[in-house]
């Protein structure tokens, strides 16, 4: 009774948990014994050596590796990882972070979340729509970056990225400036706008303004079907399946500065821009202590 209760305290979610209590049934009688010491001895199993769990649960080292085996770990070293680390299950990644979860499995469901946004980003975004932006700001009078709270993070990175590639641009946010500021644009001029939601209502009235000055207006945002998006010239895009959590928001920025980097990295391309790269090499290594 005492080991049941045990182990009805281990969630399923947990990997090692789960491939424990799925094989269980078809495990031999000894397999069941190593089974039911590790759900219950967990911090000291993964200190172990194979000899030592072999003595601990009165069987021979090639049980335990069998054992493994049948969890479909290639060893009892690979499963003493997935127990110290706890793990989650690859059916747990598609929950939100609970309260429950241990820090590894909040890191594992963070990286996990950011890996697929960074793959659906990848899909998503356009390589010619790219190309013209890049044209756009090459060619452009004024550069100017419009974004609120996380967004306004992102336009800052833009325009210090775009300065380290020697080309000047102005970063605005907050209502009462990015108003100023979209009212002095041009045609000629570029207003780039960023927001995950693509539905931030201070970055909407500020490319309107500058759309309404003819201004080329770019959006950076993952909603394609938002106000940004249908107000944009250029859109680029990336990934929508990121949580709308607090916990999860730094990831839309993640995106975004990938999708800046990439802006940078086709400016890095084009043959004109090499000699202006030149000089701002020579600006920030002279701005080094040697």
């Amino acid at each position: 009774m005492e080991n049941r209760k045990k182990n009805d305290e281990f969630s399923e979610d947990i990997e090692y948990v789960g491939r424990i209590k799925m094989q269980y049934a078809s495990l031999s009688k000894a397999q069941k014994r190593i089974a039911n010491y590790i759900l219950n001895h967990r911090e000291a199993v993964v200190h172990y050596s194979i000899t030592t769990m072999a003595q601990k649960t009165g069987t021979v080292p090639s049980t335990i590796t069998r054992f493994c085996q049948a969890l479909s770990y290639k060893g009892f070293s690979e499963l003493k990882v997935y127990m110290e680390k706890n793990l989650a299950s690859p059916l747990a990644m598609d929950v939100p972070i609970q309260k429950s979860d241990t820090i590894q499995v909040v890191i594992q469901k963070l990286m996990s979340t950011f890996q697929n946004a960074v793959s659906d980003t990848m899909r998503t975004l356009d390589g010619k729509v790219l190309v013209r932006v890049v044209d756009a700001i090459l060619n452009a009078k004024n550069i100017v970056f419009f974004g609120q709270s996380g967004g306004s993070i992102s336009a800052s990175f833009a325009q210090q990225l775009l300065l380290r590639i020697n080309i000047l641009s102005q970063m605005v946010s907050g209502q009462v400036d990015m108003n100023l500021a979209a009212s002095t644009l041009e045609k000629g001029d570029v207003a780039i706008g960023i927001a995950y939601s693509g539905e931030v209502r201070s970055v909407i009235e500020a490319m309107t303004t500058a759309k309404h000055n003819k201004a080329t207006i770019i959006a950076i945002t993952a909603n394609p079907a938002s106000t940004m998006g249908k107000l944009a010239d250029l859109k680029l895009f990336y990934s929508y399946n990121i949580p709308d959590d607090l916990q999860y928001l730094h990831l839309a920025s993640m995106c975004e500065l990938a999708i800046i980097g990439a802006i940078q990295a086709e400016i890095l391309r084009r043959p004109m821009q090499l000699e202006k790269i030149e000089a701002c090499k020579k600006a920030v290594l002279a701005s080094r202590i040697k």
